[in-house]
């Protein structure tokens, strides 16, 4: 458990530290300025600040800043409880949770000291069409939630094979069981 802890840690503080850093200069160099194309008609910098939850969901919710502070931490410890549960040789499952932890975590910190999330990364076409800003801890988090299903889904599909391994070899063996003659 310590090797796993270990990894998780290391994966949260990157991820952690790459948001925190992304939102800092985001902060100093987007706020009140003009979009930047990265990828003319498609991907943009551009300040944002979101009191609610993703994509905006919930902004004019009374103490809405303590809800989502609230779902933040009961997910971290819902996810916790999950990956506690993978297998120890399922890294996939240590990084994803590290990834969702760091993400988490970046966004409560926005949420306690700043009262909202913020984000900068627009993904867009020819500014007609926009997908909703986001920040380095959201794309942890999706990530993260990703990884976890194939860690989680891979523990699965395992045990399934394991099970129906040991039924076939029981079955061949006849099924653990001595037969005795009348």
């Amino acid at each position: 458990m310590k090797k796993r802890l270990i990894l998780i840690l290391v994966v949260a503080a990157l991820s952690l530290g790459a948001d925190q850093a992304t939102k800092q200069i985001a902060r100093a160099s987007l706020r009140g300025k003009a979009p930047i194309d990265i990828i003319p008609s498609v991907l943009a910098l551009e300040y944002h600040e979101n009191p609610g939850m993703a994509f905006g969901l919930g902004r004019s919710w009374p103490g809405g800043r303590y809800i989502m502070i609230g779902i933040g931490i009961i997910a971290l410890v819902l996810v916790w409880r999950l990956v506690r549960d993978v297998e120890k040789r399922q890294k996939l499952a240590d990084v994803a949770y590290g990834l969702v932890a760091g993400g988490a975590i970046g966004n409560l910190i926005d949420r306690v000291y700043i009262g909202r999330v913020v984000d900068f990364i627009v993904m867009h076409w020819k500014r007609k069409a926009q997908w909703p800003a986001y920040n380095v801890a959201d794309a942890a988090l999706v990530v993260g939630v990703i990884l976890l299903v194939f860690a989680i889904g891979g523990t699965k599909e395992k045990h399934a094979d394991e099970s129906d391994d040991s039924a076939k070899s029981k079955a061949r063996s006849g099924g653990g069981k001595k037969k005795r003659g009348k």
